[in-house]
Parts: C-alpha cells; structure tokens; sequence
C-alpha cells in the first residue's frame, strides 16, 4: 500500500507511542535499543511495526502492558535495559494466552525485526513467565478499566502516574 510507504508507524502510531511511553515510564528504560543489538530502531517504531506485522486485537496489547504492570509490581525496583525486549516478550505471551492459534516463536523473531534470534525469544519467554509466576491471564473487566486508565494517562506528554 502507498500510504504505509510514507508512514513509518503503518497506522498505529497511536498505540505504538502510548506503548513506548508506558513502557519506558514504568522501566525507566531508553528508547533506543541496547547498541548490542545492532539496531537503532525507536521503540514506538518497533512497537508499530509489531503491532502491523502480527494484526493482533488491541486487547492483546493491552494485556501485554498488564503484564508488564504486573512485573514491575513484583519487582519493583526492575529496570529495563531494553523495551523491545520487555515488550515483545510480553506481546508473545499475551497473544499466546488469548489465542489458541497464534504465531511461533520463529514467527516472533521476525516480528522483533530479527532483534532477537530464536533461542533469545525462548529464552524471553520462560524469563518473563517465571518472573511473572505463570499468572498470565488477564480478566476481561481488569483489561477493560487498564485499557481506559492507560488511554487516558499515556495519552500525552506527561508527567504520568505511578501504577
């Protein structure tokens, strides 16, 4: 399509941005990816291209930033020193925990933009469900108020609240 060509968020800059500012709020990490990487690609661009190549519900990324509400709740002094990498391990389980057919792990390397090689996304994964201690599910009416309390308070340039 022509007009993804010159849009660098492929239509959810939005979301991609609310994402990117929750998470670096909650983390206290960059935007930028660690230079061990290789990449320099800004999280809410990251995010974007996330969210446009999966095609998921916004109920998945929403459930993607409780868990990471959830994390920081649990841990919270954590730090991040990637927000890729805290948000699509969590994205991966969420969409893993509210679809019953989703995508592979090989799929979600290509997600990551080949960020992370496969045997890191495993690794992700089995992290962030221990540090999460396999409480991944995310009720629909605790989804509904998250969503609107992060609509509201992500919706501009800050400061924002401590959750």
């Amino acid at each position: 399509q022509p007009s993804t060509a010159r849009d660098p968020f492929y239509g959810h800059e939005n979301a991609a941005r609310l994402c990117a500012r929750f998470i670096t709020h909650l983390f206290a990490c960059p935007e930028y990816p660690p230079s061990s990487s290789g990449s320099t690609v800004k999280l809410p661009y990251f995010i974007a291209y996330a969210l446009h190549q999966t095609k998921l519900h916004a109920s998945v990324t929403f459930a993607a930033l409780v868990l990471l509400q959830r994390l920081k709740a649990r841990f919270p002094t954590a730090r991040g020193s990637s927000g890729h990498r805290l948000f699509v391990s969590a994205f991966m389980i969420a969409s893993k925990v509210i679809w019953d057919d989703t995508y592979s792990n090989k799929s979600w390397s290509i997600v990551a933009q080949s960020m992370f090689q496969l045997g890191e996304i495993n690794q992700m994964e089995r992290e962030m469900c221990q540090y999460l201690d396999w409480e991944l599910n995310v009720d629909p009416v605790t989804l509904q108020e998250f969503e609107a309390m992060i609509r509201k308070d992500f919706a501009g340039p800050g400061p924002y609240p401590t959750y």
